[in-house]
């Protein structure tokens, strides 16, 4: 098993898909999530089941259908979020517990996990167990160094690809825009209902919000109707025809 990063694939997966889209509290959950298989050492310890049976260390907890099963569970839990987020906090949580398996069968030593309760309780082996922890101490400076070297950096490198990707669909949305109409120093371009919005623009400061724009534009209308008619108003009386 891995002792010290089973959390990390959690804070990997946040960064990777956005701190914007997974706040603080999802990614303490996740992390949660990530940790919560290994809860099943004590159905061992209380001699419900032994220690390799379907209800014993990576047993049922080590499984695709738990993390589901826990993903479900966070979706219930979401009931006031939006559909949306709903989708995007199972999806989540689900990676997260299913991660604590696969890092513990990426492991080169150990029993095999039950990855397919509750269709089977066999344990099955991964073909590939790349990470070399046979002779290594449970605990230790030497157990870190190797956790570090051989699942810290590829989750670094993962959540440095998705802020990667996040960055390059960003520039093609960007680049795939409504073409900018009319003048200025800023651009304009037409949304769906044909009302100008201004493009983001790293010559003109921050994007501007289109509600707020919609706003702007109402009420620099209103204050040009109320000039028209001060000056209106303010015009001298023509003299009656004789």
């Amino acid at each position: 098993m891995a002792t010290y990063l089973h959390f990390a694939p959690a804070l990997a997966l946040a960064v990777a898909i956005g701190p914007q889209r997974i706040g603080w509290r999802l990614t303490l959950a996740g992390a949660a999530c990530a940790v919560l298989p290994d809860a099943d050492f004590l159905l061992y310890v209380l001699h419900i089941d032994t220690y390799s049976g379907t209800y014993g260390h990576r047993g049922f907890t080590h499984s695709i259908g738990f993390a589901l099963l826990v993903g479900a569970l966070g979706a219930l839990l979401a009931q006031r979020h939006p559909p949306r987020s709903r989708w995007l906090t199972a999806v989540y949580l689900a990676l997260c517990t299913a991660s604590h398996p696969l890092l513990d069968g990426l492991i080169d030593r150990g029993i095999c996990n039950a990855w397919l309760w509750p269709l089977d309780g066999a344990r099955h082996c991964l073909p590939w167990r790349p990470v070399p922890m046979q002779g290594v101490p449970l605990f230790g400076p030497e157990r870190l160094q190797q956790e570090l070297l051989w699942i810290g950096v590829p989750l670094l490198l993962l959540a440095n690809a998705g802020q990667l990707l996040r960055w390059v669909g960003s520039c093609w949305r960007r680049s795939c825009a409504v073409p900018a109409v009319g003048a200025g120093s800023c651009a304009l371009a037409v949304d769906a209902h044909g009302v100008a919005l201004p493009v983001p623009d790293p010559d003109c400061g921050p994007p501007v919000n289109p509600r707020a724009a919609r706003r702007q534009r109402v009420v620099t209308l209103r204050a040009m109707v109320a000039r028209l008619r001060a000056q209106h108003r303010q015009r001298p009386a023509q003299p009656a025809p004789l």
